[in-house]
């Protein structure tokens, strides 16, 4: 009978379906509908319990297959984990925007134990633990919980670690001959896959002391590997400084940590900037060693002073201890002999001293006859210094005023004679070295001629390169242009610029025996024809142009004459347009330019545009100064003018 009551009453009613929730209530968050909404305002945790079903012991501790709703039906569960469905890492995370519409398996959250009952029919749901770390392995232990027995097993477990990290082929374990210190040598290879260097990998040797990590491990990087000295020292040195570095930081943070992992991982990272680092300083030393220097570090320098010092300081007292047992052997009456005797010693290594002084004065030798030097000079970057080989300079002869070219060389005497008068010229060129704070070229000795312009275009000079020490000869230098070029060994860009060239004669010094041999040798050295600050011979006129009160500097020569014809007549080359010229009235080189004063004195080196000749199309429009033969000097004097045109011309 209740069964037929119970299939009646389910006949006439139907089962209540479920109501959907409402997945912003659910979820905590605000519903602008309110009660108006027609989904479920029920949190999931009610739900959940509302819906929890029976297990059984048999059945699988994630998820029941079948769950019972209210009205008898059975629902399969979307719980239930299918074959190749995996969990949703957002919903484990604890949210999933796509929620029952997400294609992976949603585990079912089950309540904490402690919470509710369980009664005997329910199993009791397996509970989610967190992983543990192994209690045998230590990484990190409070200072003030350090005991001897924690130290001597975070000993072991790091010298553990390192075994299993690093297999047999790339690790070598040595111990001193006494037994006390075992040498753990292993082998660190560069994970980076664009790793630049040819060498991939680094033998480092460690040891661990007794009470580690109360003090670090010591590293030292052997020598007998690929890797260079230098480098080695380097990679030493830098991971020396951050292994200190990292335990002065646990020690003020009250912490112990292995450091051997952590250094792994620094080294891992760092290695291709400190591999540069090395390698700069290696290219660094090849190029000092050569230049033929040496490198001292302030370390060593001061050490040796150090001991030096504690040397003499020795001998002194040694001195002192001999000189004190003679004198209590001679007795008190020869004290006054001593001091004599160390003060007529204390003279004569004063004397010895100011003697090698002298001796090098008179060996470096002072600066003497004419002065060779280059204006406006400007050296590269990578130009270190300038030595000339071979000069050709333009000298005047002392009689005739006829100027020739002289060709030396370095050190070597030259002979010549003048063409006109046959007399003879003697020079000697000796060369000095350019440099950023030099601009002198070298000095001259000339008997019978004075120096008027030297031909840098043929001059030979040496350059020598900052960058690999090397010298490579340069010619065809201009006034006023920058000559670059690069190194024939390392081709870095060198370049090279001068002004001008300005000749000074240096007065010989005078002697305590007498001044007549300066005199007669002064009767055949004249100033340089060529002088900065005074005009040039016949203010720079010719007998061509005896208005142009300049020298012209012309690009095919680099030679410099009056004019064009001038040039034509001592050269058997085509002329070309001259880009510089010297002023005849201070010889001031400059750029070339037409109807424009001096940039140094202000004077007109030509007559000026306001002539009343015709010259490149700007002539005369002056009538009071036109001729009376010129027919534009009457022009449009009769013709009547209107007052409007009259008004507007005023």
């Amino acid at each position: 009978m209740e069964n037929s009551e119970g299939e009646k009453t389910g006949e006439s009613k139907p089962a209540p379906q479920m109501q959907q929730l409402c997945r912003f209530f659910s979820q905590g968050r605000h519903c602008n509908f309110g009660k108006k909404c027609r989904f479920l305002h029920i949190r999931d945790d009610a739900k959940a319990h509302e819906n929890k079903t029976v297990r059984t012991p048999s059945q699988s501790d994630v998820a029941p297959s079948h769950s019972e709703v209210p009205g008898g039906r059975t629902n399969i569960s979307r719980a239930a984990p299918a074959a190749g469905r995996r969990p949703c890492r957002y919903f484990i995370s604890g949210h999933c925007t796509m929620e029952d519409r997400c294609r992976f398996w949603h585990p079912p959250q089950f309540p904490q134990v402690d919470d509710q009952p369980v009664p005997g029919d329910y199993a009791r749901p397996v509970q989610r633990m967190r992983p543990v770390p192994h209690p045998n392995i230590l990484h990190e232990v409070k200072l003030c919980d350090l005991t001897e027995d924690v130290t001597r097993r975070l000993r072991d477990t790091e010298i553990k670690q390192l075994e299993k990290r690093f297999p047999k082929d790339k690790l070598i374990i040595q111990e001193r001959s006494d037994g006390m210190v075992t040498y753990y040598r292993v082998t660190v290879v560069a994970t980076d896959p664009d790793w630049p260097f040819d060498l991939k990998e680094i033998d480092i040797m460690v040891s661990f002391p007794d009470n580690y990590p109360q003090e670090i491990f010591t590293l030292d990087i052997p020598l007998d590997q690929d890797l260079p000295p230098v480098m080695a020292r380097h990679v030493q040195q830098a991971s020396c400084e951050w292994l200190q570095a990292k335990h002065a930081t646990n020690q003020l943070l009250g912490k112990v940590e292995l450091l051997f992992r952590p250094f792994l991982r620094w080294l891992d990272r760092t290695l291709e900037r400190l591999f540069t680092e090395g390698a700069r300083q290696l290219k660094k030393d090849i190029d000092i060693e050569k230049a033929g220097l040496q490198f001292i570090p302030y370390q060593e320098l001061q050490a040796t002073v150090c001991e030096k010092s504690e040397e003499e300081n020795a001998s002194n007292e040694r001195k002192v201890e001999k000189t004190e047992g003679e004198r209590t052997l001679e007795g008190p009456g020869c004290d006054d002999r001593h001091q004599q005797q160390e003060e007529e010693e204390e003279e004569e290594e004063e004397e010895e001293e100011t003697s090698h002084l002298v001796e090098n004065i008179k060996i470096s030798g002072p600066h003497r006859g004419t002065e060779v030097k280059l204006l406006g000079l400007r050296l590269g970057e990578n130009t270190a210094t300038v030595v000339a080989q071979r000069i050709t300079v333009c000298l005047q002869c002392n009689r005739c005023k006829i100027t020739a070219d002289l060709t030396l060389t370095g050190r070597t005497p030259c002979t010549a004679e003048c063409e006109k008068c046959s007399a003879s010229i003697n020079a000697v060129f000796r060369p000095s070295m350019l440099h950023q704070y030099s601009d002198v070229l070298g000095y001259l000795d000339i008997n019978n001629a004075a120096p008027a312009d030297l031909v840098l275009q043929d001059c030979e000079l040496s350059v020598g390169c900052l960058s690999c020490s090397q010298e490579c000869p340069i010619q065809n230098i201009s006034y006023g242009q920058t000559k670059e070029f690069n190194c024939e060994h390392c081709h870095n860009k060198l370049s090279i610029l001068a002004e001008s060239t300005r000749f000074q004669y240096i007065q010989p010094r005078a002697n305590q025996t007498g001044q007549s041999a300066c005199a007669v040798h002064y009767k055949s050295i004249r100033d340089p024809a060529v002088q900065k600050g005074k005009p040039l011979p016949g203010k720079g006129t010719c007998k061509h142009y005896k208005q142009s009160h300049r020298w012209l500097r012309f690009p095919c020569c680099g030679r410099t004459y009056p004019c064009d014809m001038c040039h034509d007549e001592d050269q058997d080359h085509p002329m070309e347009l001259a880009t510089r010229m010297i002023c005849g009235y201070c010889a001031k080189e400059q750029p070339y330019g037409n109807g424009k004063p001096c940039i140094s004195c202000g004077s007109m080196m030509t007559r000026g545009t306001h002539t009343s000749h015709w010259e490149g199309g700007l002539g005369c429009r002056n009538k009071v100064k036109m001729s009376r033969n010129d027919r534009h000097k009457y022009a449009n004097t009769s013709k009547t003018v209107s007052r409007k045109a009259g008004g507007d011309k005023k």
